[in-house]
């Protein structure tokens, strides 16, 4: 057996073994959602809903595995979200070998200090002094004459770290993307790691595409240091791509994409389509190239967040901005993403000139 076919036999064994243990585990709905919004500026100026379109990033493997091109760039970004209080990096590179290139690709999440008010009540009840059992000592809710000490606020960290690999191999003579994700998460004193699958699958019809991509197959969870299974149920995507190019003369191209996700668990009061946990939520974006070096972006996102962006290239470098607006026009902020893409051959013909 090749060393790639045992891979991707030793990462589907894990993935089985996790849905065997999530028959003593909890479903949750958001458990690896950090390789669905940690992703590049461009990406995100699109809406993330590029599952059909292959801009040749190396990042282009996270929203579909089966987007694996050849590349020499190093791509990094950091994104900084709900003004700030969260701070994303992501870095990117391509893995050479004697068969087929590798996309990699590292996630960081980090949040700090957050407060810990669950030691701050004293909860002795309406008459303010403990071990009366009068109304309202030890219910856990603040009643009147009751205050919260201050003294036993806490604060504490959380940071989560992933890896997403991913590949192009043939089932049945049709190329298929294969991302594997491995995932730790830190939360106070508490640590968990996981691993998932997703599959991708990219079909192109003269200028345009069609994407579909299955993830977390068969299940993807996370296995806590308390024993605790946390799972998250299989979702689908599938997109469309076309280029617009009506202004060729004027070195002017219009790409659209557009996407629509489908979960058995991720249903919410957003969602465009949902019955029970079933749901269905799109997402589009159009980006206007000038020149192949200058291009304009905007989007909307599956939880309705209008995005938006710009990007500029040179032969050697690259850098996209990305905005997306305040949560469903909450209060809570704007995101800002910002990457840099260098080509690495270039980098080391420059320090070789040293």
């Amino acid at each position: 057996m090749s060393l790639r076919k045992s891979i991707i036999y030793k990462l589907f064994i894990c993935s089985l073994n996790i849905s065997t243990l999530l028959s003593d585990g909890v479903w949750v709905k958001y458990g690896w959602e950090l390789f669905d919004y940690v992703i590049d500026a461009r990406s995100a100026s699109l809406g993330n809903a590029g599952i059909a379109y292959n801009f040749g990033s190396i990042h282009s493997s996270m929203t579909n595995p089966a987007f694996i091109s050849s590349n020499d760039n190093i791509s990094i970004t950091h994104q900084s979200r709900f003004a700030g209080m969260i701070n994303n990096d992501l870095f990117g590179i391509q893995l050479k070998n004697n068969s087929k290139p590798i996309n990699l690709n590292i996630l960081y999440q980090g949040i700090s200090n957050i407060p810990d008010t669950r030691e701050m009540l004293l909860d002795w009840g309406q008459d303010g002094q403990f071990g009366t059992n009068d109304i309202g000592e030890g219910n856990g809710i603040i009643d009147e004459g009751e205050r919260l000490d201050q003294q036993s606020l806490k604060y504490f960290n959380q940071h989560q770290l992933g890896i997403h690999g991913a590949f192009v191999t043939k089932f049945m003579g049709v190329p298929i993307g294969l991302g594997y994700k491995i995932l730790s998460y830190f939360l106070s004193d508490h640590y968990a790691m996981g691993i998932g699958i997703d599959i991708g699958y990219n079909k192109k019809i003269k200028n345009s595409s069609i994407g579909f991509v299955l993830k977390n197959v068969p299940a993807s969870g996370l296995i806590w240091d308390n024993g605790t299974v946390e799972g998250t149920k299989p979702s689908m995507s599938i997109g469309l791509y076309h280029p617009i190019n009506y202004l060729d003369q004027l070195s002017i191209v219009i790409n659209t994409i557009i996407k629509a996700d489908v979960s058995l668990s991720n249903s919410n009061l957003h969602s465009h389509i949902r019955y029970g946990d079933f749901s269905i939520d799109g997402a589009y974006g159009i980006e206007i190239v000038y020149d192949k070096k200058t291009m304009v972006r905007i989007g909307k996102n599956p939880v309705n967040d209008f995005t938006g962006g710009i990007g500029l290239k040179w032969n050697h470098l690259g850098i996209d901005y990305a905005f997306i607006n305040a949560l469903n026009n909450s209060a809570l902020g704007n995101h800002h993403l910002i990457s840099l893409i260098v080509s690495s051959d270039w980098i080391i013909s420059r320090l070789s000139m040293k």
